[in-house]
């Protein structure tokens, strides 16, 4: 999404041209790109020729409160026909033998937007879908979002995850939601880092916490009023080593050119780090 005005295939090259490693995967977008034709194995061919992997898939919601059972690239039930529990579970599972086959092992969980309960309740469908995703080699991100009203910091996170207690069940942590919700930087040194699977950097606009917008309101990393080098330097001190992603929703950015909004997300990513490019690994937007 950090580059929306490139087709699906283009933003493979932008992504490689500008440094990246990685590029995330929107799930939706994969899918219109079958259903006009497209081959999974040009996908995997695009993978290899431009040197990336798929660093994050996007996206599991509306499973909190709901049995488990998730919406595959939605954010919100309409309650038609095509919300059975057996046609989700379905679409479920081919979205996760596609994630097993292009080997990307983070899958983004959203948390409920709108519902809350039990979160006893929630750990234990958390649990479930974490059990439904690991024969397919796929760990689950729990991405806490800063206007959720449960999961809207690194500790309720954090809680939901322990009380789940699965070995792929994890953390996402996304610097832009981080300050949106108000998470503290000193509970980053009390998550096991091995629960931390993986962080999106972007940084916010200057605006009261209530009035950003997650889809609007990012900007690159160091030119806003997000903590975000101060999220990079502890998860840094606590052992951090997975994938370090870019995720800017920006509409200024999606009428730019590609190729420097590209290199402008990787030069402020870069800029988050003290130590050569070659030791550290960086992941593009999503596809």
């Amino acid at each position: 999404m950090t580059l929306a005005q490139c087709t699906f295939e283009q933003a493979f090259e932008q992504t490689a041209r500008a440094g990246f490693s990685g590029i995330g995967l929107r799930y939706d977008q994969f899918e219109r790109y079958l259903a006009q034709g497209g081959k999974a194995t040009e996908v995997r061919g695009w993978l290899s020729a431009y040197g990336l992997h798929f660093a994050e898939a996007a996206f599991l919601a509306e499973w909190q409160y709901h049995g488990g059972v998730p919406l595959v690239s939605r954010r919100q039930r309409g309650g038609g026909a095509d919300e059975a529990r057996e046609i989700l579970l379905r679409r479920l599972h081919t979205f996760l033998q596609h994630c097993e086959a292009f080997e990307c092992a983070n899958v983004t969980a959203v948390p409920a937007l709108r519902e809350t309960g039990d979160l006893a309740v929630a750990a234990e469908e958390f649990a479930s879908l974490c059990d439904l995703a690991r024969p397919y080699g796929v760990r689950l991100c729990l991405e806490f979002m800063g206007t959720s009203p449960q999961i809207s910091t690194l500790a309720s996170a954090a809680e939901l995850v322990n009380m789940a207690n699965r070995v792929n069940g994890g953390i996402l942590i996304d610097t832009f939601l981080f300050h949106q919700g108000g998470s503290r930087v000193s509970d980053i040194q009390h998550i096991p880092v091995e629960r931390i699977f993986n962080v999106q950097l972007a940084d916010a606009k200057d605006k009261p916490l209530a009035q950003l917008d997650m889809l609007a309101d990012r900007v690159f990393p160091g030119e806003g009023v997000a903590p975000v080098q101060t999220v990079v330097d502890a998860l840094v001190a606590c052992g951090y080593d997975g994938w370090w992603t870019v995720e800017l929703f920006n509409p200024d950015y999606a009428r730019a050119e590609p190729a420097s909004i590209a290199a402008r997300a990787a030069a402020s990513a870069v800029g988050l780090f003290e130590w050569p490019v070659k030791d550290r690994t960086i992941a593009g937007g999503r596809a």
